[in-house]
C-alpha cells in the first residue's frame, strides 16, 4: 500500500468515487483508491478540509504533519479507536523488572552493534581518531552492558554511545560532503526527517498489530511522543536513516544530481522509499525488505509479550565483504545516471508513492547475526 507525501504548498485534497485525489494549481496530480492508501505525510502549511479529515479517520489512515524542514507538527488520528488488543499484556510485562531490563539490553546491544557495523562500512576508505575512538568505545560498551543492573543504567550506556557515535557521524559528513556551513545544517535536517519518517512507519506497524505506543521500555512518555515506536527505531537508525543520509550527502558532492535545480526534499523522499524496499537476509524469514523486517521485529516483540518466545531477539546486521559492496556501488552509479532524466521530469510532482516513484528497487543484501 502506497504512502503519500505532499510537499507542495497550496495542494488540495478531494475525494471522488472512493478515490483520494490531490490537486495542485487546479491540476490533478494523483488519484488513488482510499482503501489502498497506507498513510499521508504532509509538509508545510497545508490544511485538510473537514470532509477529508472525516473520511481519513473513517478509514483509519494516519496523517503526519511536518514542517518543510521535517520538524514534527502533529498527527491526525481516529480518537474513537478501541483499546489496543494487547494493552493488558504490555501493562503486565512492564511491571516485570527483569523483563524490562533484559529487553532493554537486547535493544541497546543491537543498536550499538549496528552503529559499529555502520562505522566499519563507512570507514573502509576513511578513518580518523574520532571514528576509531567511536568504534572502540561502542565495542567496550557492548561488552559492559550485562554489568548494568537496571534500565536506568542501560539508558546511561545508550546516551554515552550516542555521544561518541554522533561525533563520528559529523566527522564522516565533513569528509564525504565538505560543503558550506549552511549545507551541513541542511543535511542534518535530513537526519531528523529520516528519524521522523522511521518513527511514523513503525508507529503504523504497532497500531496494526494492536500494541499501545505509549508503553515503552527505553523511552519515557514525557520525553518522546509515542515512545514505544522510538524504542524500535533504535535498531534501524544506523542501517536505514544514517546510511541513507550519508549516501545522499555524498551523492550531492559527487555531482549525481543538480541540487540547485531540483527539490532536495523530493529527491530525499524518493531515496527513502527506495531504502525501505532494500532487501535484507533475515535469519528467520529469509529475503525480505526493510519494511517487512521492521514488521517482523514488532511481531517478535509481541511474541515475547505473549510468552511465545523466551526473550526478545533483536536484529544485528553484518554486511558482506567490501568487494561485494563496491560492485553494488558501481551498479548504483549506473542506475543514478539512467534515472537522471526521469527525476527531472518528476521535479514538480508534489508526492511520491511506494509503487510510483522512479527509483528502482534496491537489492543491497545484508545478513543478520543470530
Amino acid at each position: 500500500m502506497p504512502n503519500i507525501y505532499i510537499t507542495e504548498q497550496n495542494a488540495l485534497l478531494k475525494t471522488e468515487r472512493k478515490n483520494l485525489q490531490v490537486f495542485h494549481q487546479q491540476k490533478q496530480c494523483i488519484s488513488i483508491p482510499i482503501r489502498h492508501v497506507n498513510q499521508i505525510i504532509v509538509f508545510g502549511n497545508i490544511n485538510l478540509p473537514r470532509d477529508i479529515i472525516k473520511i481519513l479517520r473513517l478509514h483509519d489512515i494516519p496523517v503526519l504533519f511536518l514542517t518543510q524542514d521535517g520538524e514534527y507538527l502533529g498527527r491526525l488520528e481516529n480518537s474513537s479507536q478501541p483499546q489496543p488488543k494487547y494493552l493488558t499484556y504490555q501493562q503486565k510485562c512492564l511491571r516485570d523488572v527483569e523483563f524490562k531490563r533484559a529487553t532493554a539490553e537486547s535493544i541497546i546491544w543491537a543498536k550499538l552493534h549496528n552503529q559499529h557495523t555502520f562505522l566499519q562500512s563507512w570507514t573502509r576508505h576513511f578513518a580518523n581518531d574520532t571514528t576509531r575512538r567511536a568504534s572502540n568505545y561502542l565495542t567496550l560498551l557492548m561488552d559492559n552492558l550485562p554489568v548494568a543492573t537496571s534500565v536506568g543504567e542501560l539508558r546511561e550506556y545508550n546516551q554515552e554511545a550516542d555521544n561518541v557515535y554522533d561525533c563520528a557521524i559529523a566527522s564522516l559528513l565533513k569528509f564525504y560532503n565538505p560543503c558550506s556551513r549552511t549545507s551541513t545544517k541542511q543535511i542534518n535536517k535530513f537526519f531528523n526527517l529520516g528519524y521522523q519518517l522511521l518513527h511514523q512507519y513503525i508507529y503504523t506497524l504497532l497500531d496494526t498489530v494492536g500494541l499501545h505506543p505509549d508503553y515503552a521500555i527505553l523511552h519515557h512518555d514525557a520525553d518522546r511522543e509515542l515512545p514505544l515506536a522510538w524504542d524500535f527505531t533504535a535498531e534501524f537508525r544506523a542501517p536505514i536513516v544514517d546510511d541513507l543520509v550519508l549516501n545522499f550527502a555524498r551523492n550531492l558532492t559527487n555531482g549525481n544530481g543538480k541540487s540547485q535545480s531540483r527539490s532536495l526534499l523530493q529527491r530525499f523522499l524518493q531515496q527513502w522509499e527506495a531504502k525501505l524496499r532494500t532487501f535484507v537476509l533475515h535469519p528467520y524469514a529469509g529475503e525480505v525488505s526493510y519494511r517487512q523486517c521492521m514488521d517482523l521485529q514488532v511481531r517478535e516483540y509481541l511474541s515475547c509479550l505473549l510468552s511465545d518466545v523466551e526473550y526478545y531477539r533483536p536484529l544485528a546486521l553484518k554486511f558482506h565483504p567490501a568487494s561485494e559492496v563496491k560492485r553494488e556501488e558501481k551498479s548504483e552509479v549506473k542506475s543514478q545516471k539512467l534515472k537522471g532524466k526521469r527525476e527531472e521530469e518528476s521535479e514538480v510532482n508534489l508526492l511520491f508513492t511506494a509503487n510510483d516513484n522512479s527509483t528502482q528497487n534496491s537489492r543491497q543484501f545484508v545478513s543478520f547475526l543470530k
